[in-house]
């Protein structure tokens, strides 16, 4: 796999009711990952509310809000992989948008299909083993 930055290219597009709603859903995340541990309320998860059973994310919310306030270790003990995702892919992606918007850089990647394949196996085998330990710490 080779990643590499190239300049002089156009920014991303961006569409103008895709960007308000981008905007209006990340406050609203925020807004109840703060709120999170402060009221008690029912799962609304689709999920759960079918099977009883916490889905794969179950947690996200409460280990945003975790973040959010500074404490790391209980994001990640709530859900490690969805911790691990806001804490390293959510970042990223804000400093490829910031790059490509301010400066006219862009991220391109050449990956084999191999590469790719590998690279979705173990996506696949972290997210099941994520979900094993939601199982077994999640109320």
């Amino acid at each position: 796999m080779r990643i590499r930055p190239v300049s002089g290219v156009r920014p991303y597009p961006i569409p103008g009711p895709a960007a308000v709603a981008a905007v209006l859903l990340v406050a609203l995340g925020v807004a109840l990952a703060l709120l999170a541990n402060r009221f008690e309320s029912p799962a609304i998860c689709p999920f759960r509310a079918t099977t009883g059973l916490p889905c794969p994310t179950c947690g996200l919310v409460r280990a945003a809000g975790a973040i959010l306030r500074g404490n790391i270790g209980a994001a990640l003990l709530l859900n490690p992989f969805d911790a691990i995702f806001l804490l390293v892919a959510v970042p990223a992606a804000a400093l490829v948008l910031a790059a490509n918007r301010l400066f006219g850089i862009a991220i391109r990647t050449d990956i084999t299909a191999v590469e790719k394949r590998l690279f979705l196996s173990v996506a696949v085998t972290l997210l099941a083993a994520n979900w094993v330990y939601v199982l077994l710490t999640q109320p």
